[in-house]
């Protein structure tokens, strides 16, 4: 999915896409993903998602190196930049990350992908 940054204003937009394996192919059988919240223009080039992402994925023990489902239930706050965002013009009052988008949209498939990955890298403990 697709949103383009000109159709995000000040107002905030809700975002609620749903990926399983049909739909997404970083994603394995009876997989799923949830990305819920709204996003919101901070100034014209810059826009923040606030929400979460939650559902259930196949992740590998590190103690054991075993495969294991987990509910996955994280909050999650990016932000996103039409073009390259420029250290220098940051504001002061918070300290970010930006993801760049170049084409004028927010492609959720890769920043969703990108989570996901991230959760798979992480240090997974089955309980």
């Amino acid at each position: 999915m697709k949103i383009e940054f000109k159709k995000i204003t000040n107002k905030p937009k809700h975002i609620n896409i749903c990926y399983d394996y049909r739909t997404a192919s970083f994603l394995s059988n009876h997989e799923i993903i949830r990305l819920n919240g709204e996003l919101i223009r901070l100034d014209s080039n810059l826009v923040k998602f606030n929400g979460n992402i939650s559902g259930e994925l196949e992740l590998i023990c590190v103690k054991t190196g075993g495969e294991f489902r987990k509910v996955i239930h994280e909050s999650l706050t990016l932000y996103f930049s039409d073009g390259i965002w420029e250290i220098q013009s940051q504001r002061k009052d918070f300290d970010l990350d930006i993801i760049e988008f170049f084409d004028g949209f927010i492609a959720f498939d890769l920043v969703v992908e990108s989570e996901v990955t991230s959760i798979r890298l992480d240090y997974n403990i089955k309980e």
